[in-house]
């Protein structure tokens, strides 16, 4: 596939080099066609007997998007073309992955967010911003703010089958590439007032970091400290992709196990704030420690993992590679469980079965076991939990002593196990998924609802300190 004319040496990284070109039309087909393909082929929603929604998209969504594709005249709407079909699927296991990004981005010294209460509000702003924090916007060049949430976040970065997660990514509507000059805004109506807005470079990576610094995720390493009688246990993530990560989550169970006396009579707060996911394995460590291990594996072998696996070639081809790096690492659970999926994969092609059925193998103990704990668990989220930190609320949700509070969780679909491919232009790649629950204890896109909701605000650690004391003592 030829790049449009300005891509054609080298794929510039600068993107306001990167001039209108009709290109990018046929481009963007071939990526979306790619797409198509790549789902129709090797994910199992499309032959997903109980998801016809899924496949319904996977032709409709099409037509939608190559309809978009045809006005593409920029990179920025190539992108908005493919996220348009992607999101569609509600499935936040489907990613699109960007291999260049744009050098130059730009803002107006503020971030926007959710005020918790079905609006939009300014969160953080810098000293020269001409807003403040809390100043609600109601309106940006003359139409309400509702109306470019609708036309500019809902078809692009919202799950709509997950309502309370719509305001999620409003900070979207005030940052844009420097040459996506479409998607600045002259100037917005505030509860304070009409201010014209004054648009700034800004690196990703810094953007990044005053992202975090707004949302209260500044601090990304696991802990424990005791705040009055409360003991909260910070776990941000369950992604470890390193030996200093790893290193971080080892010492809070390390700290865990050896207050465990303590803890277990206390008030515990485990909070799951801005955790994405990761490997659900450590959340199931981070369980043991406090329940016990016998009260968690028995909780954990109650939940059937019977899963269908999509069997076709490419899929086929990754789950061989998967079982290569387990059997070189010696991980004997991991070789067991990716030769039986190969099996059931390999079976199924042969009989040219779309799906092949694992079955759980396992045998849960009918009488339950003591639990440790004594005293209570307050498990804290916000709209962050989703994928690993989902399978963790799964579990402890299930164990004597929890409460739930804080705000909703994030849901995702009953679709697993991924792999990626790189899509015809090597401008992005698609991320699916192969597998897919059967019996899960969560439906598809099930969130959890605290049973305390934080009353709003920013859940900063003073604040929430003084919340979660008062519902100790309750």
């Amino acid at each position: 596939m030829r790049l449009p004319a300005v891509m054609a040496a080298g794929l510039c990284m600068a993107m306001p080099a990167i001039a209108d070109d009709p290109g990018w039309s046929a481009l963007t087909r071939t990526d979306l066609q790619a797409i198509h393909d790549l789902i129709r082929d090797n994910h199992p929603g499309p032959v997903d007997p109980e998801n016809a929604r899924f496949r319904a998209w996977l032709e409709a969504g099409l037509k939608q998007a190559t309809t978009r594709a045809a006005e593409a005249r920029t990179y920025f709407d190539y992108v908005r073309a493919l996220r348009f079909y992607t999101n569609g699927f509600q499935d936040g296991h489907i990613g699109l992955g960007l291999e260049i990004t744009p050098v130059e981005q730009a803002w107006p010294g503020f971030i926007a967010g959710d005020s918790l209460a079905g609006a939009v509000e300014v969160i953080w702003a810098d000293s020269n911003a001409g807003v403040r924090a809390g100043d609600r916007v109601l309106a940006c060049d003359g139409r309400g703010i509702d109306e470019w949430v609708k036309e500019r976040i809902d078809p692009y970065f919202w799950n709509s089958a997950i309502p309370h997660k719509r305001l999620e990514q409003v900070y979207r509507l005030f940052y844009a590439g420097a040459a996506d000059h479409s998607w600045q805004f002259s100037s917005c109506r505030f509860a304070s007032g009409v201010v014209p807005l004054a648009w700034k470079s800004v690196g990703r990576g810094e953007f990044q970091g005053i992202l975090e610094t707004a949302w209260g995720e500044s601090d990304w390493t696991p802990s424990l400290r005791q705040v009055g009688a409360l003991w909260i246990a910070r776990i941000p993530t369950f992604d470890y992709p390193d030996d200093a990560a790893v290193a971080g989550i080892r010492s809070l169970l390390a700290e865990l196990r050896s207050k465990s006396d303590v803890l277990r009579r206390s008030t515990i707060v485990l909070d799951v704030r801005a955790n994405y996911g990761g490997n659900s394995e450590w959340g199931v460590e981070v369980a043991k420690a406090i329940w016990g291990t016998d009260l968690v594996d028995w909780v954990s072998d109650s939940f059937d993992e019977t899963v269908d696996w999509r069997a076709s070639d490419r899929n086929i081809e990754h789950v061989e590679a998967v079982l290569a790096r387990a059997t070189a690492a010696g991980m004997a659970e991991s070789i067991s469980y990716y030769r039986r999926a190969l099996a059931v994969m390999k079976a199924a092609r042969a009989a040219n079965r779309p799906l092949g059925r694992l079955e759980d193998e396992r045998s849960p103990v009918a009488t339950r076991p003591p639990g440790l704990l004594t005293g209570r668990v307050l498990f804290l989220t916000d709209g962050a939990c989703a994928s690993a930190c989902l399978d963790f609320a799964d579990l402890v949700l299930r164990l004597p002593g929890t409460m739930h509070v804080g705000l909703p969780t994030s849901a995702d679909t009953n679709y697993i196990d991924n792999s990626r491919a790189e899509l015809p232009s090597g401008l992005s790649s698609l991320s699916y998924s192969m597998k897919v629950y059967r019996n899960r204890v969560r439906n598809n896109n099930e969130w959890y609802e605290p049973s305390i909701r934080w009353p709003g605000g920013a859940m900063t650690d003073a604040a929430l300190a003084n919340w979660l004391t008062e519902i100790a003592a309750q």
